[in-house]
């Protein structure tokens, strides 16, 4: 999919992650009607960032994505977004990849080194907080509908605080899914691998819709080709 995903609380689920070989587990994904039902028009920020110095952290907590480098790409995206977009100028948002390269010099094999921590380390007053929830090529073990999912939070660290969201301490779920997809794309490792970037991608520019104003998706995007 190419919009955000809201909480799903009070939403009729459409579909939801089964755990079975090469699909999520242990991650719900729900996806809101109104993505089905709304056509084009434009989606407000859910959230305006404060314009000062910032760093996006994606973590990946219990290796759900295949492979470290995708990392770097869903924070390289939500970057180069927020800054295109006007929302952060680039002179105060850090380089995501070095965050990563920060937060693994930080952490120790016994302990994780928490987000404020990994904000002070990199001299910001903003974080935005990705964590990595689930990561799939098919829904339900036989169409492929590459799926990714994480969570996204901000912390404040001038105020100490989370900001976003405010009522859900485990962070606002997002979704990002490449609906159509030949399945010759999975014949090879190197097709395999493309898709996975390109979901990564996905995921990435979709979190960064929570933070700026953008264009709602077609409706017949929405509905596709199944």
């Amino acid at each position: 999919m190419s919009d955000s995903r809201r909480s799903c609380r009070g939403l009729l689920p459409l579909l939801l992650i089964v755990v079975a070989g090469g699909v999520i587990a242990g991650c719900n994904i729900v996806v809101p009607v109104a993505y089905v039902l709304e056509g084009p028009g434009t989606i407000p920020a859910q959230y305006e960032l404060r314009e000062t110095s910032t760093a996006v952290f994606v973590d990946d907590p219990n290796t759900a994505f295949p492979r470290t480098s995708l990392r770097s790409m869903v924070g390289v995206r939500i970057t180069d977004d927020l800054i295109s977009s006007g929302t952060i100028p680039s002179s105060m948002m850090v380089d995501s990849r070095d965050v990563l390269a920060l937060a693994r010099a930080l952490e120790t094999s016994d302990s994780r080194v928490s987000i404020e921590r990994i904000g002070r380390e990199a001299g910001v007053e903003q974080v935005i907080y990705v964590s990595l929830d689930g990561f799939a090529m098919t829904l339900d073990g036989y169409t492929p509908r590459p799926t990714a999912v994480c969570s996204v939070k901000v912390i404040d660290l001038a105020a100490g605080t989370r900001v976003f969201p405010i009522a859900d301490p485990k962070g606002l779920e997002v979704v990002g899914q490449i609906r159509e997809v030949d399945p010759i794309n999975f014949e090879s490792f190197a097709k395999r691998r493309r898709v996975e970037d390109d979901l990564a991608m996905d995921l990435g520019k979709n979190v960064g819709f929570l933070f700026y104003e953008h264009e709602r998706v077609d409706l017949g995007e929405n509905l596709g080709v199944r």
